[in-house]
């Protein structure tokens, strides 16, 4: 009985130092990074200026690889069929994680992802023309009650970002019924629309923003920017929540189901490849907004988020 015990225990010890000694050999081949849009955008050249980063960090090698189509959707339905080994990641945007998937039958949902971590994080912000006459959010809310229907904003697209920054301004001040809503195939025609014009509001982040003579009228964070100290937040200024916070973000995620010490070693690997000088002087020259949480901080802010815009479409009757 004693040998068989022994035995059994000795048995234990080697399948549970097995076990370890196959974790820490994580990653034994090249990970994939992929890009659900093509090779020359912004979520291509972040990757890319990542990915050797992110293998130094790991001790291993990483690739990016392109899968374009479905504003995104076709990169993310592929990967969320793979097997959960910590070799298939994908970048996935604010629109592609949280929005997409509930406003079109695609083959994942908010339960298909293990969040590895969050890398870049921008507010979004409501802006006008610069010679505009509105001085403030107070005055375009007074201008839209007096007069409906004149005004309109515009979009990059319906259930882009732009669209639902303009939807929660709107929408959380109670005059949205009182406006139209003009869609573009994307930021740049509807920003020729609005020096035309044509529209009179759009939302997008301060880096577009600050490419044009555009005047601020209320920011979609947590608190005031440092970069522009007079422009209220929309809590401030009676958007209520989930409307009042609003970011264009993206991040590293897994098929649901990876080994939580693989999910922390890639987590921990990212941080590292943010830290890097590199990596750094890629986000200065580009003016990309780093903004980094663990797993599990990542994980309980894509939840929120996916629940904060759920209302969101509902407003924007998507």
């Amino acid at each position: 009985m004693n040998n068989f015990m022994a035995t059994s225990v000795a048995a234990i010890a080697l399948a549970l130092t097995a076990g370890v000694a196959v974790t820490q050999e994580f990653p034994e081949r090249p990970i994939n990074l992929a890009a659900p849009f093509n090779a020359g955008g912004g979520t291509d050249l972040l990757l890319r200026a990542f990915a050797p980063h992110f293998a130094d960090a790991l001790g291993g090698n990483a690739y990016v690889s392109n899968m374009a189509g479905g504003s995104g959707t076709v990169g993310a339905a592929a990967l969320a069929g793979q097997r959960p080994d910590g070799y298939q990641m994908g970048y996935w945007s604010v629109t592609v994680s949280t929005i997409q998937p509930q406003i079109k039958n695609v083959p994942y949902n908010v339960d298909s992802w293990t969040p590895i971590c969050s890398v870049a994080a921008s507010p979004t912000v409501l802006f006008t023309q610069a010679d505009s006459p509105f001085e403030t959010i107070e005055d375009v809310v007074a201008a839209v009650k007096a007069d409906p229907g004149k005004y309109i904003y515009g979009s990059s697209g319906p259930g882009a970002i732009t669209h639902l920054t303009t939807v929660a301004a709107f929408s959380g001040l109670g005059v949205i019924d009182n406006m139209k809503h003009l869609p573009f195939q994307g930021s740049g025609p509807a920003l020729q629309a609005m020096a035309a014009g044509t529209i009179q509001f759009f939302g997008d982040t301060e880096l577009l923003m600050t490419r044009g003579d555009f005047r601020p009228l209320v920011v979609f964070n947590s608190e005031r920017l440092d970069s522009m100290p007079d422009v209220p937040t929309a809590a401030e200024v009676g958007i209520a929540a989930p409307l009042n916070e609003l970011y264009l973000w993206g991040g590293l995620f897994a098929p649901a189901g990876l080994e939580p010490e693989v999910t922390e070693t890639l987590s921990t690997a990212c941080e590292a490849a943010m830290n890097s000088d590199g990596f750094q002087e890629f986000a200065t020259q580009t003016s990309t907004v780093l903004n980094y949480r663990n797993a599990a901080d990542f994980n309980t802010f894509f939840r929120d988020q996916y629940k904060a815009n759920a209302s969101l479409i509902e407003a924007a009757g998507l």
